[in-house]
């Protein structure tokens, strides 16, 4: 109710506006949602009359004054009781009973369906989400990618857009050739059977150890002069024996292909047991291994010379020069405004020497090997999600340390002619352990399966201290849950763009504001609704009957769609998470302060509004990939 509200505020300030005498543009921004029963601002309100008493020069008093005298001519929507001013804001207080009929209508009415939306024209927005690099076990910087990308994914497709999730792999690179020729030197077959993802660490590990220790030893300074260049010359033979197997295979060797594709395998089948623990899918799997084996990349370098937007450096690599006023707004089609022309990078290039030297930044999309890079296969991947999916919106879900290259990548395809789609980075803030950074390299992880495991194990341990009557069969899937919840929640829950430290007991705690008190709040709406005999319809009951701590309740429902919209705007499923603890603290006081099964005159009432928070928790929970509990 108040989303239809809202809208029909704004639509009949516009009217207002224009009747009062003013030019000036309403759109959604102008009409705020305030407390519920705030009697100075009213449950909406509008400071409109400031910017429009700016622009025109009059007193803003007297501006709010003749819009709220023109809206009131023009008819407020349904629901809305007056309009009234104070302090140059527009007030907007909504008759409570009306209020109630319409929001446990629109709840009742719309049950799994309520805060979703179809749109005439929706977006097709193609996700890069999760996206591990293969070979490697998935970490807690996976699982914070994972579960966000999973619920706002959900939410942009609640809200009516055409959605396509890709889990788009780290498969292909240089690092494959290390892994390859690793794997010939010192791989063990067993091993690899017995625990592939293990085996496979375990020599991406032993070349970029091996190579960091050579590297140290020759930053610091051998005993002798042979010694040294012995160090240079293991150093060259594993750097160029990685770089041949990568050279093999690009060029489609048998071997490398063969080998690689077993680890491609062994990863997925990997990666998609702990994705069905989490629950969430995925529409395709396009790893960066497509783009380049299918011609995509090829495709690409090739549009990119033909079209005069990259050019070869002196060791014949390739590179697309970005200007430092390349940079503002280039993810927005409207907004992007970039130079495509060469002339002035090859100016800079003459006055400088080098291109490293040079007053621009050097996206490169060949190497001097001629062999491909990440932003070759991410222009090729801009190529076919518009070719392939005709794509409205690119979006890539990455963490942080990520934003330049992102920013950098827009602007290219700018420069490469991608002018209509929208480029969204959705990034995220990085995750630390106590101890400093994680490191794939070093060993310094958290795994995924550590994170769930010991989740289920704190769940477990309480749900037998405190569950009732939960059979002892029963105990392991209310764990589950619980402990997924704690997970997710948490994920979501926390600063999108704030960096983590991760702290496994914080991550699994169940004390506090956590998934489990909104699951828990749920639980005992469920458990009023069993107690009862039948629910009566919403036409059936009196709104009068409701009190404040009601109407409160009531007014938050309401509000469930205005914080949908919140999360589509700001591509963060954060207000969401942040809105359901709310809800359950409302409910918990509801439930607190109010008799509902043996109230004397609000009885009936009360069980439409704890049907109507149960779906609301329900949908709500869902977006975020969190089941509800018949009992806890």
């Amino acid at each position: 109710m108040l989303s239809s509200t809202r809208r029909g505020l704004v639509e009949g300030l516009r009217v207002a506006v224009n009747e009062a005498g003013y030019d000036h543009a309403v759109d959604a921004s102008a009409v705020e949602l305030e407390d519920f029963d705030d009697e100075e601002k009213g449950e909406f309100s509008s400071a409109l009359s400031f910017a429009i008493g700016a622009a025109a020069g009059e007193n803003p008093m007297e501006v709010a004054e003749a819009i709220a005298d023109a809206h009131r001519a023009h008819g407020l929507p349904e629901g809305v009781a007056s309009v009234s001013v104070e302090n140059g804001h527009i007030n907007y207080h909504l008759d409570a009973a009306a209020m109630a009929r319409l929001t446990l209508s629109e709840i009742g009415d719309g049950g799994m369906d309520y805060g979703s939306r179809d749109l005439a024209d929706p977006d097709t927005i193609i996700a890069d989400v999760s996206s591990p690099n293969i070979a490697k076990p998935l970490h807690v910087g996976h699982l914070r990618n994972t579960i966000l990308s999973d619920a706002l994914m959900n939410i942009l497709e609640e809200r009516g857009h055409d959605v396509t999730r890709d889990n788009h792999l780290g498969d292909w690179g240089t690092q494959f050739g290390n892994l390859l020729h690793e794997y010939v030197e010192f791989g063990d077959e067993d091993a690899f059977e017995d625990d592939p993802i293990a085996h496979l660490l375990h020599l991406y590990q032993q070349f970029e150890q091996r190579d960091g220790m050579l590297e140290d030893v020759s930053e610091f300074g051998a005993l002798t002069d042979g010694f040294e260049a012995a160090i240079e010359e293991e150093r060259a033979y594993h750097t160029a024996q990685g770089k041949e197997w990568f050279a093999r295979l690009e060029r489609g060797d048998e071997a490398a292909v063969e080998r690689w594709e077993r680890f491609r395998e062994a990863s997925i089948e990997r990666f998609e047991a702990i994705y069905a623990e989490l629950g969430v899918d995925f529409d395709c799997w396009l790893g960066e291994s497509f783009y380049a084996r299918e011609g995509w990349t090829d495709a690409v370098v090739e549009k990119a010379l033909d079209e005069d937007v990259a050019m070869r450096g002196p060791d014949e690599s390739v590179f697309i020069p970005i200007y430092d006023d390349d940079y503002d707004d280039a993810g927005d089609p409207e907004t992007a405004d970039v130079d495509p022309s060469l002339d002035r990078a090859r100016e800079m290039l003459d006055e400088a020497g080098s291109v490293e030297d040079a007053d621009f930044d050097a996206f490169y999309i060949v190497k001097s090997d001629g062999s491909t890079v990440y932003g070759t296969r991410d222009l090729a991947t801009i190529e076919y999600r518009i070719r392939e999916f005709d794509a409205d919106q690119s979006v890539y879900v990455v963490a942080s340390e990520q934003n330049r290259y992102f920013q950098q990548l827009f602007v290219a395809a700018r420069k490469m002619g991608y002018a209509d789609i929208h480029l969204e980075h959705i990034d995220y803030g990085m995750i630390s352990l106590p101890e400093g950074s994680m490191s794939t390299r070093g060993g310094q992880i958290v795994t995924v399966r550590e994170v769930l495991d010991a989740a289920d194990e704190r769940a477990r341990d309480i749900v037998r201290e405190k569950g009732r009557n939960v059979a002892e069969e029963e105990v392991e899937a209310i764990a589950r849950k619980i402990a997924l919840a704690t997970v997710k929640y948490g994920m979501v829950g926390a600063n999108r763009g704030k960096d983590i430290t991760f702290d496994i007991d914080e991550a699994v705690s169940l004390e506090g504001d956590t998934g489990p008190y909104v699951q828990y709040a749920t639980t005992r709406a469920y458990s009023i609704l069993d107690a009862a005999e039948s629910v009566p319809a919403v036409a059936d009951i009196d709104p009068a009957a409701f009190n404040d701590t009601d109407y409160d309740l009531i007014y938050h429902l309401g509000r469930y769609p205005l914080v949908l919209d919140r999360c589509e705007e700001r591509y963060d499923a954060a207000p969401l998470a942040h809105y359901l603890l709310e809800l359950a603290h409302v409910f918990n006081s509801f439930y607190h302060k109010n008799r509902v099964l043996d109230a004397e005159t609000a009885a009936a009432e009360r069980l439409v509004l704890t049907e109507a928070t149960a779906q609301v928790f329900e949908n709500g929970l869902g977006l975020l990939g969190i089941e509800t509990l018949a009992e806890m």
